[in-house]
């Protein structure tokens, strides 16, 4: 499914109208019947409804929704917020139908204190005022009707494509915008849904099908998609009964410091669950016999350290460098003397798929030019949470949230490699400007460790050989899809051990 900006919906719109002669007034037919009937299955028993209504094709979408809703047996109160002169062709159209059924009011600025009412009588308020045609501030009157709506607590409140008030594009609120309990957008949701502070106005996001092309051409074509294992399960294929521990790949990870440990050994437990036939974990020799003592399954791998590892011990890689299939850097690695030249190094002589998470990130940020060694064939995907992308662009953690989908596609296509932006809803960004949002996800993931797992699960899918446009977001999906189940009671309570046993159940989900 395609994620749009407000432009690339335009495109398709005016395409599906133009080259495939399907009417304006058709679609807005359809997508306030979805609308509609979305009430009406949550309200199965007539109620009463105030729709508000702009100029625009949003506002045309309530007329729709007014005479489904009424000839329902609803009590509908229909209220135009803007000018009859200014109104959209395909609008007015349903306007006039309206007109005909009903009484319209016409001006909330003139009848403040009738348009109150009728919100306090509302069991449902409809707010189809501007959807996605808003930028910037609202207009005082815009604001004014926004301002009524959020401040009656009875009524369910339904926004139509998108709250007013929200940004399509970046969900920047800059006045004031309405608060949603559901939203029902149409053909494919809008970034403004996920990209707060608009996600916490969207409520509840339903997808309704409007009868819009979904490929219209190439050159149409959004350059974003939500994260569905539809995209990516074929490479889940069941396991061959002839499959043995070398056939399904062995991931190196590299980190340990002293009293980081337990980074690694999560990182090589997730890449287990996730289906890797071997783990090697790598630490400072001083950590051997710590680390040697907490794993059973993982093999145990010290290089030249105390504590940290020794600037020149990058030297061992070349003892075994081809065994691995993937490899890992960064969970609980810490910092140290030299620790430029060691990752350059390492990033240079491993010749296949690489994941930089943790402090792995943190030099890398000091040092950017490092990336330039790896060899241009192989892929290496960098997972930074917000302060370690702000540390990564030179800029703040507040920057960083509030432009979450330019943040993470100025650093792929700075730095060439798959960015990972972690958060509520995280981004995967490809360098040649292809985005993923991830909708899976718990605040039981919200504890240190969970990024670890993720670090460990990536490699793993990688080290499987599994392509790094299927394998990247797979393991996003899986890794939320794991926070989720792992919640017995509340996420409060939830460790990484129980987000660990619910990857198995993840998987199995997504290969059913």
């Amino acid at each position: 499914m395609y994620l749009v900006t407000a432009k690339e919906m335009r495109n398709l719109d005016r395409y599906t109208i133009d080259h495939l002669g399907v009417p304006g007034v058709v679609l807005m037919e359809n997508a306030g019947k979805a609308v509609a009937e979305e009430i009406m299955h949550r309200f199965p028993e007539p109620k009463t409804a105030v729709i508000l209504c702009g100029s625009g094709n949003n506002g045309g979408d309530g007329w729709v929704v007014a005479r489904h809703l009424q000839f329902r047996g609803w009590k509908v109160y229909l209220w135009l917020v803007g000018a009859v002169e200014k109104m959209a062709p395909d609008a007015r159209v349903f306007y006039e139908v309206c007109q005909r059924l009903t009484r319209i009011e016409i001006d909330p600025q003139q009848e403040r204190d009738q348009l109150r009412r009728h919100l306090e009588q509302a069991d449902v308020v409809v707010d189809a005022l501007l959807g996605t045609g808003a930028t910037g501030q609202l207009r005082p009157h815009i604001a004014e009707v926004v301002a009524l709506v959020n401040q009656q607590s009875k009524a369910f409140v339904v926004a139509v494509d998108l709250p007013t008030g929200v940004d399509a594009d970046t969900g920047g609120v800059l006045t004031e915008a309405v608060q949603a309990d559901l939203t029902v957008t149409f053909a494919f949701p809008k970034w403004g849904h996920y990209l707060r502070p608009g996600a916490d106005y969207s409520g509840e996001v339903k997808v309704a099908d409007i009868g819009l092309s979904p490929c219209a051409s190439p050159e149409l074509e959004p350059s974003a998609r939500i994260n569905l294992p539809s995209d990516w399960q074929h490479h889940l294929p069941p396991r061959s009964a002839w499959a043995h521990k070398g056939t399904h790949g062995h991931l190196l990870v590299v980190g340990g410091s002293r009293g980081m440990l337990g980074a690694a050994v999560m990182a090589g437990e997730a890449a287990y669950r996730t289906g890797a036939g071997l783990v090697t974990i790598t630490v400072p020799s001083s950590e051997q016999l710590p680390l040697s003592a907490k794993v059973t399954q993982q093999m145990v791998w010290s290089w030249p350290g105390e504590s940290t590892f020794s600037p020149d011990s990058w030297q061992m890689i070349e003892e075994r460098r081809t065994r691995f299939s993937a490899v890992a850097i960064g969970p609980g690695l810490g910092r140290f003397a030299g620790e430029a030249d060691w990752l350059g190094e390492l990033m240079k002589r491993m010749e296949v798929p690489m994941v930089l998470d943790a402090d792995a990130l943190n030099i890398l940020s000091d040092h950017p030019s490092l990336l330039q060694k790896r060899p241009s064939p192989f892929a290496t995907v960098l997972t930074p949470h917000p302060g370690e992308m702000a540390r990564l662009l030179a800029c703040s953690v507040a920057h960083v949230e509030s432009s979450r989908r330019q943040a993470a596609g100025e650093l792929a296509q700075k730095t060439g490699a798959v960015v990972v932006l972690k958060g509520r809803y995280t981004i995967v960004a490809f360098p040649d400007g292809k985005q993923i949002l991830n909708l899976t996800g718990s605040p039981a993931l919200a504890k240190g460790g969970a990024g670890d797992l993720l670090t460990g699960m990536i490699g793993s899918l990688l080290a499987q050989r599994i392509p790094l446009g299927a394998a990247v977001p797979m393991a996003v999906y899986l890794h939320g899809k794991a926070g989720e189940l792992a919640v017995s009671s509340v996420p409060h309570s939830v460790m990484f051990s129980d987000i660990l046993s619910a990857i198995g159940p993840a998987l199995r989900q997504c290969c059913q």
